[in-house]
C-alpha cells in the first residue's frame, strides 16, 4: 500500500486557514509600516495664518522656553527611536511569517515557520518594553502591546496544534493571530490620529 505525504483534505483546510491568516497579518504590519513610514511632520504654518517675524531668543530670556523646547525635542527622539523599533520589528515579523507558505506542503517546516514567526514577534515585545513610547503614542503602544500578546499566544496554539494535529488548537492559534491583527489596526488608528 503506498502512502501519499500529501494532507488529507482536512488537513489542508486548516493549513489553509493558517496561511490566510498569515497574509492577514503580514497585510496588517505592511499597512502600519506604510503609515508610520508616509506620517507627514505636523507643521505649524499650515494650522496659523502667517505671523510677523519675532526675534530670537536670546539667553537673558525665560529658562522656561529653554525647557519647553527640550521636552519637545526629547518627545521627537522617543517618537524616532520608537518608531524606528516598531518598523524593524514589523519587517522581521513579516519576513518570518512569508515561511508559512511551507505550511502546505511539510508539517516540521510549518511548526518551525511558525516557531519563527513567534520569537520574531517575542523579540518586538522585547525591543518595544525597553524602549519609551513618547506620550502622544500611549494609546496606540498599549493596542499595539495587546497585538503582539495576542499573536504571539496565536501563533505559539497554532505550532502547538501543527505538531499535534490538533485542529481545534490551530483554529484557536489562527482567531488569536486574527484578534492581534484587528488591534493591531487599531493600534495603527490611533497612531495616525495621535498629535506628534
Amino acid at each position: 500500500m503506498a502512502v501519499s505525504s500529501a494532507p488529507p483534505a482536512r488537513r489542508r483546510w486548516g493549513l489553509w486557514l493558517l496561511a490566510a491568516a498569515a497574509v492577514l497579518v503580514i497585510a496588517a504590519l505592511s499597512v502600519l509600516l506604510a503609515l508610520a513610514l508616509a506620517r507627514p511632520a505636523p507643521t505649524a504654518a499650515a494650522a496659523t495664518p502667517a505671523a510677523p517675524v519675532t526675534p530670537l531668543p536670546t539667553p537673558s530670556e525665560s529658562p522656561a522656553a529653554g525647557d519647553a523646547a527640550a521636552a519637545i525635542d526629547q518627545q521627537h527622539q522617543e517618537y524616532r527611536a520608537y518608531v524606528a523599533i516598531v518598523l524593524q520589528g514589523t519587517v522581521a515579523v513579516a519576513s518570518s511569517l512569508t515561511g508559512l507558505e511551507q505550511c502546505r506542503d511539510n508539517r516540521s517546516a510549518c511548526a518551525a515557520s511558525l516557531q519563527d514567526a513567534s520569537d520574531q514577534v517575542a523579540k518586538l515585545q522585547t525591543n518595544l518594553a525597553g524602549t519609551t513610547a513618547p506620550a502622544c503614542l500611549s494609546s496606540a503602544d498599549a493596542k499595539l502591546d495587546d497585538a503582539l500578546s495576542f499573536q504571539k499566544k496565536g501563533l505559539d496554539a497554532a505550532k502547538a496544534g501543527v505538531e499535534s494535529q490538533n485542529r481545534v488548537l490551530l483554529v484557536q492559534g489562527v482567531l488569536l493571530v486574527a484578534a492581534g491583527t484587528w488591534r493591531a489596526g487599531q493600534a495603527v488608528v490611533d497612531a495616525r490620529q495621535s498629535n506628534c
